[in-house]
């Protein structure tokens, strides 16, 4: 069995089309974190000015860390003063509106305009004060401020449109209770774009989809089926080594994609934010009580989980089809598919269930799906759906190569 498993692999390893597009992948996993980087723009505080690239990254970071801390009652209070102060004296200078940061430093002097300027356009300010703001009259507690950006949701529907259900709503005020306040606020460096780019881990999928297409398609199309299925072990032991070659396979591309994904963005931006709360990447309004590092273990171990359901429908179509081309087209229609769908706001819930969208928005949203009184959020929704397609689409596929007519 062994020496079939290693056999098999050998032949996945030796499909030049698919291990083109997982390495295209990767080198685009890297080209667009280096790109993200050398694009960046941001306001150095110290100067006033725009910066780009690697010095608006540490602008960030230096702003992102000066605000760091227990955003208690009193904290808050001083930050919508300092928040009031900026916007009072900015409406009372004539023209401030109409002038660039550099023109109100040259006019008014550095100090002026942080006091201006830079906090009105500091994204923590407008962050904290947006959330208070979300209560009517202004609340003076972050957490009510969170608390009734979340009930208008809850009230609006999801995009407006799917609306929540009693038990739904019941279920995200329960989640939404169980997130510890104060929050911690600070930099959360790598692990904010690790979380902000793991649905590109969707075109990882496709790229996986397409190595495995030929695991049992490639034995109609060059007619060996014809040989190794009338043999001894050919119904037997072989179906089962193409399967575990398979997931070997996807398990050791996935733990590499992680591996890649996680040391170019901490590597870029360090390890710093790792136990911040979820909120300071995803918004304050975050209903998930996980922290950052949390999340990160938890999207990544999703993805894998899509990436095995893929993995088993790509198997199943492959016992089932003498060409290899449709293997590969039919998971590169259902991702891509999944994303156009999220411009139909009616399709929307459906599309997140594909693996580009849904791993884009898990833990990001409240995305959920009610059976009466049964309540399942997007996370245990792709879960649930992708390891059925797992347990489901295995047996078939071995049992289909097991039954193909040999001439």
């Amino acid at each position: 069995m062994g020496t079939l498993i290693r056999f098999e692999l050998k032949k996945i390893l030796g499909n030049k089309a698919g291990m083109a597009a997982c390495l295209l992948v990767l080198a685009m996993l890297v080209a667009v974190a280096a790109a993200n980087l050398l694009t960046m723009d941001s306001i150095d505080t110290e100067t006033g000015k725009w910066v780009h690239g690697v010095d608006a990254e540490r602008a960030y970071r230096h702003v992102q860390e000066s605000h760091a801390g227990t955003l208690d009652d009193d904290r808050i209070a001083e930050d919508v003063a300092t928040f009031d102060s900026a916007d009072r004296l900015s409406q009372e200078t004539e023209g401030l509106y109409d002038l660039s940061n550099e023109e109100i430093v040259e006019r008014y002097g550095l100090p002026f305009w942080q006091e201006t300027r830079g906090v009105l356009e500091d994204g923590y300010y407008m962050e904290i004060v947006g959330t208070l703001e979300s209560a009517s009259p202004r609340a003076t507690s972050l957490e009510d401020g969170a608390r009734a950006r979340i009930d208008a949701s809850l009230e609006n529907g999801f995009w407006g449109y799917h609306s929540y259900t009693d038990a739904e709503t019941s279920y995200w005020l329960n989640m939404v209770d169980e997130v510890s306040w104060p929050l911690e606020w600070g930099y959360d460096g790598g692990w904010h774009y690790a979380l902000t780019w793991r649905g590109f881990t969707g075109l990882a999928i496709v790229a996986l989809c397409i190595a495995l297409s030929g695991v049992f398609a490639g034995e109609y199309r060059d007619r060996t089926a014809a040989v190794v299925l009338p043999t001894r072990r050919g119904k037997r032991a072989l179906p089962a080594a193409k399967a575990v070659a398979a997931f070997l396979f996807t398990t050791a591309y996935w733990l590499v994609l992680v591996v890649c994904i996680l040391a170019i963005h901490v590597g870029f931006y360090g390890t710093d934010g790792w136990d911040l709360p979820m909120q300071v990447t995803f918004g304050l309004d975050n209903p998930y009580p996980l922290t950052i590092g949390q999340a990160v273990i938890a999207s990544y171990a999703l993805g894998y989980v899509v990436a095995l359901g893929m993995t088993a429908l790509t198997l199943l179509l492959s016992s089932r089809m003498r060409s290899t081309m449709p293997v590969a087209v039919v998971p590169m229609a259902i991702v891509f598919l999944g994303i156009i769908g999220l411009f139909s706001t009616p399709l929307a819930k459906i599309a997140l269930l594909t693996p580009f969208s849904g791993l884009s928005y898990a833990f990001d949203a409240m995305v959920s799906y009610a059976f009466g009184s049964i309540i399942i959020d997007l996370p245990m929704a792709l879960a649930v759906l992708y390891l059925v397609m797992l347990i489901a689409f295995i047996p078939l596929a071995i049992r289909s190569f097991r039954r193909h007519q040999v001439t």
